[in-house]
């Protein structure tokens, strides 16, 4: 009898300590710290209040801080905007899948955006910082794999 209340003591303790849903850690508004694009070499293309960016990530919204529903302000080479709203979900707690997008967005590497959401590869998430890799080329950017370090609004 002691050794099943101890094993069940046991248990509970390790629920209790178990760390954050990545979900819930998610749940926020999220805007790009440095964006890298890799296409053969990895360049650093933004760093967040730096000078002499190559590229301006400063519109970008990653905004999940609703459970149901996804607004996400993506940006393109000469500046140009493109705002979606659709839904989101974390499969396996390492992709990000945006999905039910308006307006439709369009990808490359012969990847249906419509039917399979713009997807991204949770690489860390915490209260302070979220990485993630856009796991194919985004058209947008001239056909580059995007890997974003993203700060809480």
């Amino acid at each position: 009898m002691k050794t099943n209340l101890l094993v069940f003591l046991v248990l509970v303790a390790l629920i209790s300590c178990k760390s954050p849903k990545v979900t819930t850690q998610m749940e926020r508004v999220w805007v790009v710290k440095e964006a890298t694009h890799i296409q053969g070499s990895r360049i650093k293309v933004y760093v967040k209040g730096q000078g002499g960016n190559l590229f301006n990530y400063d519109p970008f919204v990653l905004d999940l801080s609703d459970a149901n529903s996804v607004k996400f302000t993506d940006v393109a080479q000469g500046g140009d905007r493109f705002d979606f709203t659709g839904k989101w979900r974390v499969e396996q707690n390492v992709k990000l899948v945006l999905f039910d997008l308006s307006p439709e967005p369009t990808c490359s590497d012969g990847v249906d955006c419509v039917k399979d959401g713009i997807q991204f590869f949770i690489d860390k998430v915490s209260e302070n910082e979220l990485k993630i890799n856009r796991l194919y080329r985004s058209d947008k950017t001239g056909d580059t794999v995007n890997e974003y370090i993203l700060i809480p609004k």
